[in-house]
Parts: structure tokens; sequence; C-alpha cells
């Protein structure tokens, strides 16, 4: 298969590399991917200013990947492979910390380059591992081997791809797997995704010149919904797997779309009889 591999992490991270290095030893494999971190910009496209991309050789990808840098969003990276390779699948990863729960999906600049994908046609894999919390956001020193489980999940899927074709009237998939020694072997296809994982509070400080400075923190929260993916993936120790389905369907029976309409009808009335 033709497999377009990027992340949100940078393109040193050992996720990626861990990842290409191992998908090019069966896969034509080609990577573009912002050339520093930028976790949680979702699916942010880049229209105020030119993208770059240039070819890159640092060493620590196989001879047979082909490596480009961007100063684009990993939205931005998967337009352009896209349009550069033509690839079989995109495969977002690995990332360095969990995406799990409804704000991982739209803040998840992992998840973010799938739903790029899945927009153009091409069907894509978010694939995320839990970190210890110094991990996060950082590009830190992580062996390859943290990657085995991960990777081989990756693999297997793959595989099962290129014999039976794409999985129907799913556009996406995001895979968490837990860290090293915390995964039970079990697993869980979600359907019902946590809403609020973290308890953030502002907290505010100054910057050298007395200007108010603020930071968005918290911690996770302990009780979770047993029917959710956090809970099976924080309490239980499984790999969870959700999928990305981008219908475009608003689900019938909800009585909000009723009163929507209402209210528009209501506006409209009152602007026309504003205007009259």
């Amino acid at each position: 298969m033709r497999i377009l591999v990027t992340n949100d992490d940078g393109l040193s991270s050992p996720g990626i590399v861990t990842l290409a290095n191992s998908l090019a030893r069966d896969h034509e494999v080609h990577v573009i991917a912002p050339e520093s971190q930028l976790s949680s910009v979702g699916a942010a496209r880049t229209y105020s200013r030119p993208i770059r991309v240039w070819r890159l050789s640092n060493g620590l990808y196989v001879d047979s990947v082909n490596v480009y840098a961007t100063d684009g969003t990993p939205s931005d990276a998967v337009f352009i492979g896209v349009n550069m390779f033509k690839p079989d699948i995109v495969i977002s990863g690995i990332n360095l910390g969990e995406n799990v729960g409804l704000e991982s999906i739209f803040i998840s600049g992992t998840i973010g380059a799938v739903v790029q994908a899945s927009l153009m046609g091409i069907p894509g894999l978010a694939v995320s591992i839990e970190v210890p919390p110094s991990g996060k956001f950082t590009i830190p020193q992580i062996r390859s081997d943290y990657f085995r489980d991960a990777v081989n999940v990756v693999n297997g899927i793959v595989g099962y791809i290129e014999a039976k074709g794409w999985f129907s009237g799913i556009d996406a998939l995001s895979i968490n797997i837990p860290s090293p020694g915390r995964w039970s072997g079990g697993y869980r296809v979600a359907t019902r995704l946590a809403r609020i994982l973290f308890k953030e509070t502002l907290i505010e400080s100054k910057d050298p010149r007395g200007g108010n400075v603020y930071w968005r923190w918290g911690d996770e929260l302990v009780q979770l919904d047993p029917d959710s993916d956090a809970y099976a993936f924080y309490k239980e120790g499984k790999l969870v797997v959700t999928p990305i389905i981008l219908s475009g369907l608003i689900p019938g029976g909800i009585s909000g779309v009723g009163e929507v309409e209402n209210a528009l009808r209501m506006a409209l009335n009152l602007t026309n009889q504003r205007t009259q």
C-alpha cells in the first residue's frame, strides 16, 4: 500500500519515526509533517500565508521513506501530501499522549489530520499512545520499543485493510493504546465518548513586564461513565478504538431541531416587521 504518515508532534518525535520505519518494511511510505510541535490545533488550516514544504534528511528515518517537513498544520500536511503522493491511506501518529473523549475529536491535531484525509476521500487512522505527563506536548527521549504494541496493532489493521478493504460506513479510526505494562490485552470499540475528562482551571500569572498571562490546565476527573471510552481506557486498561463518521446528517428525533426552526421563524417575523 502507499501510505502517507503525519503527526502533530513534529518530524523528530520518536512516535512517527518508529511508525514510519516499521511500515516501510512492507509498504511505500511518504512522511510529511510539521517541523515542530503543534499539538491541540485540531483540523486548523493555513490560508493567511504560503505553506512551505522541504525535503528532509535527518538520519532518523530509513532510506526508503520519503520525508518532508512543513511549516503548516497537520491538516495542511495531509492536504499537500494527498495531492503529492495519492496515498491509499493516511496514518497520523504515533501521538505522544492518548486522545480519548469527545474533546479530543475537536482539539487533537492527530485526529484533525485524518479528518482532513476523510474529507478528501482517503481513509485514515489516528494512533495515540499513553505517555507519562512529562512526555505530553514535548519530544521526550522514548525508546522505540515503547511503541511496540502500537506498531503491532497498526500493522495488523493495515494488513486487514489491504486484504479486505476499508470499513464500510466509517471515515476514520482513532486508536488509543495504554502505556506498556498497563494494557490489559483487551479492547473496546467505543460507541460513547466521555464528554469531559479534565477539570480545567484558569491560572493567572505575570510576564517580566508585569502584564497578565494565563494558562489553562487541569487534573483528570476521577469519576468516569462506565460506558465511556475513557472508562475503558483509564479504568480497565483497554485499547480503545473510536470510529469517526462524517456523514453530515443530523440524526432524526432530536427535538432541538424543531426548536431551532421555531426560533428562525420568530427571528424572520421580527425582521420582516422591522423592515415594513
